[in-house]
């Protein structure tokens, strides 16, 4: 199933998409944890839900698919070309970094530049959205059937501010650094998540391709290692990790500017599209 969320008609939804069809499922939105209720029900909706309008319409504002998750938990340079086009060598452990629900954007957003930075740059990632709380997994527990879905996500990073900080909270988690959706595609129509292209474009020319193989951490292993220390729930997202191709590391500099339209992809989930403005 696909799952998403968006405004229409001046009300926010959460719905499910059928080639193209949006189908609304406006009764099950939240519990009182703060958790989207779909996450536990995904089976009692099937069948019960009637299409209202075309994905595709102009009339939708897309929003990040889960509002407001307990944790972004994002992981640096996981696939060793990211690492050696910075000069590094490949990580022997998950370089752990946070974002926040404040970072996320939705698909088709308009993102003024930061005005913190002159070097904003674009990191397409495949995001990982937890179904069940994952603590402590052993070695016995298969990490993924914790996993509700995945989604597409872009970690933009103010690449200056990042360069001189030792953590990397005003460079990677500012408002509107976490492009993400437009929708999740649940774990059983994405059963292997660990060998698929992903790709990112900026106004058309291609700057990253590469391949969920050659990440250094696959995903069962990042699910797992986090476990040890940081329980995971429902509605926790994970960040993977960028390939080569960012910006800040071509010659010449090729950050993105005003005006810059970015579209990034996972095959098999879709694509996932913004501009920056002014």
């Amino acid at each position: 199933m696909k799952f998403g969320r968006i405004i229409r008609d001046n009300n926010e939804e959460y719905g499910v998409v059928v080639n193209s069809n949006w189908y609304p499922i406006s009764n099950f939105s939240r519990d009182t944890n703060g958790i989207e209720k779909f996450l536990d029900l995904p089976n009692l909706i099937k069948g019960e839900l009637q299409a209202v309008c075309d994905i595709n319409s102009e009339t939708i504002t897309w929003l990040p698919p889960i509002k407001r998750p307990g944790k972004i938990i994002c992981v640096g340079r996981n696939y060793a070309a990211h690492s050696e086009e910075q000069g590094k060598q490949p990580e022997t452990k998950p370089l752990l970094f946070t974002k926040y629900p404040t970072s996320m954007i939705g698909h088709m957003s308009k993102i003024p530049y930061p005005k913190h930075t002159q070097f904003l740059d674009y990191e397409v990632e495949i995001a990982v959205i937890m179904g069940k709380e994952a603590n402590k997994l052993s070695e016995e527990d298969n990490p993924l059937d914790y996993v509700f879905g995945y989604t597409i996500a872009n970690d933009l990073t103010a690449r200056d501010v990042q360069q001189n900080e030792k953590q990397w909270t005003f460079g990677k988690g500012f408002d509107n650094s976490l492009p993400i959706g437009p929708l999740i595609i649940t774990s059983d129509e994405l059963q292997n998540p660990n060998d698929n292209e992903i790709w990112l474009t900026v106004n058309g020319d291609k700057r990253q391709l590469s391949n969920t193989t050659k990440m250094i951490f696959d995903i069962p292993f990042l699910i797992r290692y986090i476990s040890q220390v940081i329980t995971l729930q429902p509605g926790d997202i994970i960040l993977t990790g960028t390939p080569e191709g960012v910006g800040y590391y071509m010659d010449p500099i090729s950050t993105l500017n005003p005006g810059d339209y970015v579209s990034c992809g996972v095959s098999g989930i879709g694509e996932l599209r913004f501009q920056i403005t002014e």
